[in-house]
């Protein structure tokens, strides 16, 4: 074979090669999801607490509606059966998330509803375990508080403790109407210096709704609204019913007790 030939199926080869190359062109990058420029709307999908407390929450109330500027979610997925929700506001008028509020974790206005769901009804049998504010005051009294130590403030009777003398128990009305009561738990000044951010707690079960056990916190600062915050709850609670969860077929009765 004469080099001419070869030089010439060398070339055609070579054609051949350069038209089979994918071409190179610009990287392509994913888009660029615009800016949230306001808190989503909407709710999230109907939750049910009891047989007769269905609540779908405004998302405004959810902290977990956007994460880190991604599109809005529901903070529930749709289940079976009884779950447990919770919900946060801001006083003074008890408003929702902004894009401004959400970015602090320490932020002295907050109401954190750190749980609502289902109870046992017989929680409130004379002297039964649970969270049903007169018993968990009596067997406090008894075990843990000094009956004789106590001070009067806000509407609440606020008892000190034989041994954690850092923490009030207090206890007082927070319904008239239902003949509830409420239990709170108040930090102490000066407070320890690992207590940067001291909160009240309450956790208590209610008869209404068939049931339910609620907790909620908020910084110590807000101890004079602890009644005017507690009725806001329950006023959430009315407001956000819905109609009752739809069964699937082929699970009527599944998830009754």
């Amino acid at each position: 074979m004469s080099a001419r030939l070869i030089a010439a199926l060398a070339a055609a080869l070579f054609a051949v090669a350069g038209c089979t190359r994918n071409p190179s062109g610009p990287a392509t990058t994913p888009p660029v999801t615009p800016p949230l420029t306001a808190w989503p709307e909407g709710r999230t999908v109907p939750q049910k607490i009891t047989d007769t407390l269905v609540l779908a929450i405004p998302l405004q109330y959810e902290r977990s509606a956007i994460e880190d500027g991604r599109t809005p979610r529901s903070p529930f997925p749709g289940v079976s059966g009884r779950t447990e929700v919770r919900f946060d506001f801001f006083l003074p008028d008890f408003s929702g998330y902004t894009l401004q509020n959400y970015r602090s974790d320490f932020d002295e206005n907050k109401v954190e509803v750190v749980y609502l769901h289902a109870g046992d009804p017989h929680e409130a049998d004379p002297d039964a375990p649970g969270e049903y504010p007169p018993n968990m005051l009596k067997r406090s009294l008894k075990d843990l508080l000094n009956p004789s130590d106590y001070k009067d403030m806000y509407g609440l009777r606020c008892y000190k403790g034989r041994v954690l003398a850092a923490r009030l128990t207090c206890y007082g009305r927070r319904d008239t109407a239902t003949r509830e009561d409420i239990l709170l738990y108040v930090p102490v000044a000066p407070y320890p210096p690992e207590m940067t951010f001291p909160t009240i707690k309450a956790n208590y079960f209610s008869r209404l709704y068939g049931g339910v056990r609620i907790a909620w916190r908020t910084h110590v600062r807000n101890l004079p609204r602890w009644h005017e915050i507690d009725a806001q709850i329950w006023k959430f609670i009315d407001a956000w019913q819905v109609a009752q969860v739809p069964q699937s077929p082929g699970r009527v009765g599944a998830d009754q007790p």
